[in-house]
């Protein structure tokens, strides 16, 4: 402490500790202040009187007090929702519960991180679960479950979205398990697989609820894990791609068992799906769709053996589109996830369902760059064993070619500006966490760009299509030292941390940029240039 006062210019500790107990004093004193202020402020009393007179009487003045800058819109809210049916024919039970209640959120919204975004969050929900009086009982009796509720919903729109038009989740969000340790991916793929068991494949209504049901309760639990930081972004990203993969699966049984039924069976063929971007590279997001490849491996003149035959082509273009269909389907649990197809050999005039000979063809002969990169973040993730090992052999044979780095570079480079120029939405005030320059994209294109290049003399490569990983063996092979590997992990931990933030509350991937953001796109942007790739649009080509 002597050293510390002298170091501060004092002549000894006593006379720094008067001059410090000043300050904290005059800090102590405005806390007080502040905590008086807010305690008279949130008077249960107050508000619940101020309820109990909606909607003929009532002061917008009460909220404003309560610390709420949107009062007199909380106000015509608050004087709808008395007006509604959801409260006019609750019982007089419930409309007790709903008068403890109600005042006990309006005061945790104004304590809470995003008071103007909580309370009409809360009054959606309220709305939702007004003819479910064993939630109202619930909230009144758990005053903690209440405030955990409000936290959320202050903090995410996509949960409070979520929990308003599917109130079956609060029971997840009460669960004392919610605020514990996430489920891992073994944890997950157990749940599922016991979860899916007894489905039947001929009530595909049923079978899809619970399909729906399920996805609901396992993304909430990965979101409220996202939401309290409990686990790395990446953790999340991964889970939430393990339970697409899941899903999807089971949900191709289900129109495996349609199409049989009709059209019976292929034998000696087999059907399946490959994964690109962002669940292919194990990194998915919070309502992503599914960049999603078919591919079978029938012979030309295969035809099924059902009462209605088809050939092979039409046959499996039947169960890519009963797939496609079942994955969208609206449900009162909501739907499963939007399939992309652009990626498919020739895109938007490519056959739906492509054969192992004409997708090997494709890839060996006639792939862009931008193609064979797209491959580095693929893999199959259902369907039959024989197509799926054929297509992670076209895929590491593709990867393994032998090629001239420097054009690789120049086309890599030539189609990430390209991307930048009609992509990125970076402003002077905020960063593209995904397009923008030292963003996850520049990350993915390097990562392609030394899978490229390395895996003719370094195969260990072809194994891997997550971001972490490929870091880990792109430096095994050399491509990084020890510091830039370490650098690209925490920069895209960084990166992707900050998206899912941003997915939680429904807000496009822009932030302004802090010293944790400047720091990840220097470390991307460093690490880039080293290896050749200059993606500065001011760089020259």
């Amino acid at each position: 402490r002597e050293r510390i006062a002298q170091g501060l210019g004092y002549a000894d500790h006593a006379q720094l500790a008067a001059v410090l107990d000043a300050h904290r004093d005059v800090v102590t004193a405005a806390f007080a202040e502040l905590l008086q202020t807010r305690r008279r402020r949130l008077s249960p009393t107050a508000l619940g009187l101020y309820w109990r007179g909606l909607p003929d009487e009532g002061d917008a003045n009460v909220l404003a007090e309560a610390g709420f800058a949107e009062a007199e819109d909380h106000h015509a809210r608050l004087r709808d929702f008395a007006r509604s049916p959801a409260v006019r024919d609750l019982s007089e039970r419930a409309r007790q519960r709903l008068d403890h209640v109600l005042p006990s959120l309006i005061e945790a919204a104004a304590q809470s991180s995003a008071p103007d975004a909580a309370l009409p969050r809360g009054l959606a929900l309220l709305q939702s679960i007004g003819r479910r009086p064993s939630y109202l009982a619930l909230l009144e009796e758990q005053p903690a479950s209440l405030s955990r509720l409000v936290d959320v919903i202050a903090r995410s729109s996509l949960l409070s979205e979520r929990l308003a038009a599917h109130p079956l989740l609060l029971d997840e969000l009460l669960d004392a398990r919610a605020v514990g340790p996430p489920p891992d991916e073994a944890a997950l793929r157990e749940r599922i697989a016991r979860d899916t068991a007894g489905l039947d494949p001929d009530d595909t209504e049923a079978a899809l609820l619970v399909l729906n049901e399920l996805k609901q309760s396992l993304s909430f639990r990965i979101a409220m894990a996202a939401l309290a930081q409990r686990q790395p972004a990446a953790d999340s990203a991964a889970q939430l791609a393990v339970l697409a993969e899941e899903l999807l699966r089971a949900a191709l049984r289900l129109a495996r068992a349609e199409i049989e039924r009709a059209h019976g069976r292929i034998v000696g063929a087999g059907f399946a799906v490959a994964a690109y971007g962002s669940v292919g590279g194990r990194e998915l997001g919070f309502d992503s769709d599914l960049d999603l490849v078919f591919l079978h491996d029938a012979r030309t003149d295969a035809v099924s053996d059902g009462a209605r035959p088809l050939d092979a082509s039409r046959y499996y273009a039947r169960l890519a589109q009963k797939l496609i269909g079942l994955m969208g389907t609206v449900t009162s649990a909501g739907r499963l996830y939007e399939v992309d197809m652009r990626l498919r050999p020739d895109g938007a005039k490519g056959l739906l369902v492509s054969s192992m000979e004409s997708f090997s063809e494709y890839q060996l002969q006639r792939a862009w760059t931008w193609e064979l990169q797209a491959l580095v973040r693929a893999r199959c993730v259902a369907g039959d064993e024989s197509v799926r090992a054929a297509f992670a052999a076209v895929r590491e044979t593709v990867l393994r070619r032998s090629r001239e780095v420097d054009a690789l570079r120049a086309d890599v480079v030539s189609m990430r500006r390209r991307m930048r120029a009609e992509l990125d939405r970076s402003t002077a005030a905020q960063f593209d966490l995904k397009q923008g320059e030292g963003g996850l994209v520049d990350l993915e294109f390097l990562l392609q760009a030394e899978v490229l290049s390395l895996s003719a003399e370094h195969p260990a490569l072809c194994a891997h299509s997550a971001t972490p990983a490929l870091i880990r063996a792109v430096r095994e092979a050399g491509g990084f030292d020890d510091a830039q590997a370490e650098s690209l992990r925490a920069a895209h931990e960084t990166l992707l941390s900050r998206g899912l933030e941003c997915t939680l509350d429904r807000r496009p991937r822009l932030v302004r940029e802090d010293d944790a953001v400047t720091a990840a796109r220097a470390q991307v942007r460093a690490v880039c240039v080293a290896r050749g790739l200059a993606f500065d649009m001011a760089a020259n080509p």
